[in-house]
Order: C-alpha cells, then structure tokens, then sequence
C-alpha cells in the first residue's frame, strides 16, 4: 500500500482506515504493552503506508479541566506538563494536549513506546486524542465514544473545541451516537496540518514531529524550486523548437514565392514606369510645357534668330540669342496669343559676324496657360 493510513488505539484493538476509506475499517487486536506485533500484524494487512496519523483512545487518557492563566495555548500545554501531577492522576511525565479548555494526559513512556514501534514502520505526521479528532472533525454536540470493556465514555463539542469529556461505568445505550474511526478520521487528518500543542505529545515528540515539518517543507520548497528550474528549461527548449521551425518554414516560403515576388517587383517597376509616362504626357499638353513653348518660338521666331539658352524659373520664361535686329523680337512675340508679359531682361549688344550686324536679344515672357496667381506675383 502507498496511501496515508489513520490509526485509532483502543485497549482491546487498533482500528485501521486509509485516507480515502474505500475499503472499510481494518480492526486488529493487540496489546498495549507490547506495539511491536501489532506493528507487524498491519504491516501484513495494509502494507507500508506513506504516512499516519493516530489517534489515542479515551480509555487510555487522562481528563482536566485545569484554571490557567490567559496564555497561548502552548504556553498552557507547557504548563501542564511541567505540573503534570497537579492536574492529572499521573506520577511520571505526560504527554499533554489541550485547546484551552478541556486537557488530556497520558504517560509519555507508554505513548512513546507506540510512537518509536510506529515510526520504524511510517512517518507520523499527527498523534491526537479522540477528543480532538472529534472537534476537528466538526462534530458538535453530544457523542459516546468506547472507553474499553467495563466504560463508556462521553464527549460534549461546541463550536469546534472539546467542551466536556468523561468516562462512566456501564456500556453505551444510544449507540447511534457513537464516533467511530471512520466520523474522526477527517479530524485526524487536519490536525496533521494544525498547531502542535493540540496534538498529544511530550516535549520529545513534539521536537521531532517539527523537524519532520520542516523537513517536508524545505524538501517541498526544494521540489518548487526544481520543478521551476525545470519548467524554464522545458520552456527555453520549446522557444529554441519553434524559432527553428519558424526559421525552417520562412525559408522555405521563401525558396517558394522567389518567383512571385520577382514578378511583383517587375510590375511594380512597369507601374512607376507607365505612371511617369502619363504625367510627362499630361504635362506636355499644357500650354506652357517646354516642347510647346519651343515648338511656338521656332515658328514665331525668323529664320536668321538663333537662340543659345531656353530657361524657366518657375514663374517665367528667358530666352537669350542674337539675330540680325533683335529690336523686332519683343514686339513679334508680344503679338502672340500664348504669350504675356513679353519685354527685354537685358539691353541689345550690336556687333559683327562674318561682316553681317548682328544683335544680342535676352527677353522675358510668360505663357497665357501659366497661373494667374503666378502672373500676379511677377
């Protein structure tokens, strides 16, 4: 077996239930005196559970109602264990637990002796008394539990402590009433994870129950922390994975689109090309485009002008040249329709060639397709 086991001591008989209670209550006789073949008689029967928890009959137990001071509880449970003979039928040391009210004492050497025979066969995570196991387990009110052969015992729970505990003579009538391990189990159980001064210990034990603690939760911290340092691990393995395949899987989409995207860059280039090509024929089409413009002057022009520089600065038109009488040039162009604003940019310069006069001309104009606001601003 690997499953938590709970114990319940009575004189005649351990009563022995796993943590999920499938499979029923296992009852065993033994004798109190001697743990060791009870020890081995479960160990045939249930296994090696991976832990228990036990719970202390009340026929084995002391009963006290003490007065103490209002201290923490486990500074009342130190107390009592100090005086253990004032406020218990004992001579010898105790093994004390109390939840303030109602305390409970037994022998520390014969409750050590079934804690060492159980130990060596499990961990011991919690050893409570049946009066605790029955509050934790949150059963208020009245309730019989046994008591051994000749008693019954009676407990009285309020609010989830112990509020009276006693043993009387005879047998138990109302046996419905009755708390068997199956009703304390779940008490057991949370006080394995509950303060220490209400479980049933000496001063040994209780040392020992809390390295045990400290050791499950540094051994739970170690197992955290591992498992994270293996999670980023699992982590940084998967990223690493993925970015390869990621890496894989661009390049082979890009083996496969080479074509695709050679085309889509050739018609792009098509595009801007065919673009430039309407916008120089949109332009050319304006009045005031440079092969209009000097298309116009040729045939305004007569045939001895020669004309060495066409400029536009934006807003106007320059030409500079010589022709025989360059005087006649300002008025012959300003008779044009298409142009405006004619007039000369620089005086006339007369010289000769090849013993012909010739005159330098520079004028300035401006088309009649050019902007009025561009007009305007000249």
């Amino acid at each position: 077996m690997s499953r938590p086991l709970c114990l319940l001591l009575e004189p005649d008989a351990v009563y022995a239930l796993t943590r999920e209670g499938d499979s029923g209550a296992a009852r065993l006789v033994w004798n109190p005196e001697a743990p060791g073949p009870m020890v081995d008689a479960l160990r045939a029967v249930v296994g090696a559970p991976t832990e228990l928890v036990v719970i202390v009959g009340l026929a084995f137990l002391e009963i006290a109602e003490p007065q103490l001071p209002p201290v923490p509880n486990d500074v009342r449970v130190r107390m009592l264990q100090r005086d253990s003979d004032r406020y218990f039928a004992l001579r010898e040391p105790a093994a004390v637990a109390t939840d303030g009210r109602v305390a409970f004492a037994m022998p520390s050497a014969l409750l050590a002796s079934w804690i060492d025979a159980l130990s060596a066969w499990s961990p011991i995570r919690a050893v409570v008394t049946v009066g605790e196991a029955a509050a934790l387990a949150g059963h208020d009110g009245e309730w019989t539990v046994p008591a051994g052969s000749a008693s019954s015992g009676h407990l009285t729970m309020r609010d989830g402590r112990v509020y009276e505990a006693r043993r009387a003579r005879g047998r138990v009538a109302d046996l419905e009433r009755t708390l068997t391990i199956n009703e304390l189990a779940a008490g057991a159980w949370r006080a394995a994870t509950g303060a220490l001064d209400v479980q049933l210990l000496d001063a040994a034990m209780r040392a020992r129950i809390q390295r045990q603690r400290n050791r499950r939760w540094w051994q739970s911290a170690a197992f955290a922390g591992a498992a994270l340092v293996l999670l980023g691990w699992s982590v940084d393995r998967w990223r690493e994975r993925q970015l390869i395949a990621l890496q894989r899987e661009a390049q082979s989409l890009e083996l496969a689109t080479t074509g695709a995207r050679a085309a889509q860059e050739r018609l792009g280039r098509a595009e801007r090309e065919q673009s430039a090509i309407a916008e120089g024929d949109r332009l050319a089409a304006r009045p005031d485009a440079p092969a209009v413009v000097l298309a116009r002057l040729g045939t305004l022009l007569p045939r001895d002008a020669f004309m060495q520089r066409l400029e536009w600065n934006g807003t106007e038109w320059r030409i500079d040249g010589s022709a025989n009488d360059a005087a006649v040039l300002v008025p012959l162009l300003d008779a044009d329709v298409q142009f405006v604003g004619v007039r000369a940019a620089a005086s006339s310069t007369r010289y000769l060639e090849n013993g012909r006069s010739r005159s330098s001309f520079s004028i300035v104009f401006q088309t009649a397709g050019e902007p009025a606001a561009a007009r305007g601003a000249r």
